[in-house]
């Protein structure tokens, strides 16, 4: 349940921003070819993405590591759980989606 509010409150915050757009030197990937992974992503897991806004693109440097962040939220009237995120590591491209609760 708490993972729930969590995730929310990411999508809501990262909602206002957009993608934000980070120091170029300091990451491998753009912006434009993490969206294309994270929507390839989910399609390759059964999402239909024209039932989703993604509502935030997020890049953060962490333990040496640069991971991108991708929010995606259903279209209104969203149900409980109609949302999910697509995380990519910067180095290596690899994408893990995580569903929402």
């Amino acid at each position: 349940m708490k993972t729930k509010w969590l995730m929310v409150l990411a999508v809501a915050s990262l909602a206002l921003v957009g993608c934000s757009s980070p120091d170029k030197k300091a990451t491998q990937m753009q912006e434009k070819e993490v969206v294309a992974i994270a929507e390839t992503t989910a399609k390759a897991e059964g999402f239909d993405l024209a039932k989703y806004d993604m509502t935030g693109c997020h890049y953060q440097y962490t333990r040496q590591d640069g991971t991108w962040t991708v929010f995606f939220q259903m279209k209104p009237p969203t149900p409980p759980g109609g949302h999910f995120a697509v995380t990519v590591v910067d180095q290596t491209k690899k994408a893990t989606l995580m569903r929402g609760e």
